[in-house]
């Protein structure tokens, strides 16, 4: 275990580790012990549960068979040339990780999706609100990430239905008296980043973003028309 909880990076693979199961019993009592008096690790711990959520709500397990793991046993174990370092074994490099992805073909994805998110993150701007959009039912459907130009990045959490000749249109509104600004038209739910041109202003909390079903063209009237899809409120990130 890292000695140290200074570097957010090695507190964030810790706290993945932990709600993965991947850590042997000491370790796991000293992350406990350490999180009745660190909040960061408290909160990485929170993130990381709430990200595997619906995976492990969903997902079969699925039993690989004892020769895969003795392959993957053997792959770690050879040697390679790497720089000598005094750190905690890499994440990905740890037998324990690879059986902790024992799950459904989708989950594994989705796993793989979560890992390289954070490392792409790295090395783009950072959001500065983040809302969870959701059905009618409460079932979370996307979440955007708003940055400080206005622009957006959608992240769809579902497949969603969309008819011939109809399209999503991503929509915010953080002023009644202007009424919902259109952020983008998408003939399918995929992770892409809106781009405004317009000079719209920083994100604010509590601020609405939803996702309608429109015709192909987008809005004819500039405002929403069609039936709201999924809807939630941001979250400033601080």
């Amino acid at each position: 275990m890292s000695p140290s909880m200074d570097d957010p990076d090695d507190l964030q693979a810790l706290a993945g580790e932990y709600v993965l199961g991947l850590l042997d019993p000491a370790e796991v009592r000293e992350i406990e012990r350490r999180m009745t008096q660190d909040m960061a690790l408290r909160d990485a711990v929170a993130a990381w549960r709430d990200r595997f959520l619906e995976i492990d709500a969903s997902a079969a397990p699925v039993a690989p068979s004892a020769h895969l793991w003795q392959r993957i046993a053997d792959e770690i174990a050879a040697p390679q040339a790497r720089p000598a370092q005094a750190a905690r074994p890499a994440l990905w490099s740890r037998v324990g990780f690879w059986r902790g992805l024992s799950f459904a073909g989708a989950a594994l994805s989705a796993l793989l999706a979560i890992f390289s998110g954070m490392l792409i993150q790295q090395m783009q701007p950072r959001p500065v609100a983040v809302a969870v959009l959701q059905a009618d039912d409460a079932t979370p459907g996307a979440i955007i990430e708003a940055f400080a130009d206005g622009s957006v990045r959608l992240v769809p959490l579902r497949t969603i239905d969309v008819p011939p000749g109809r399209a999503l249109q991503v929509w915010t509104l953080w002023d009644r008296a202007r009424g919902p600004v259109p952020l983008g038209l998408m003939a399918r739910a995929e992770e892409r980043r809106l781009a405004r041109g317009d000079n719209l202003p920083m994100p604010i909390d509590k601020q609405l973003y939803e996702i309608t079903l429109e015709p192909a063209s987008g809005s004819p009237t500039g405002r929403p028309t069609g039936p709201v899809l999924y809807k939630g409120l941001a979250s400033v990130v601080h």
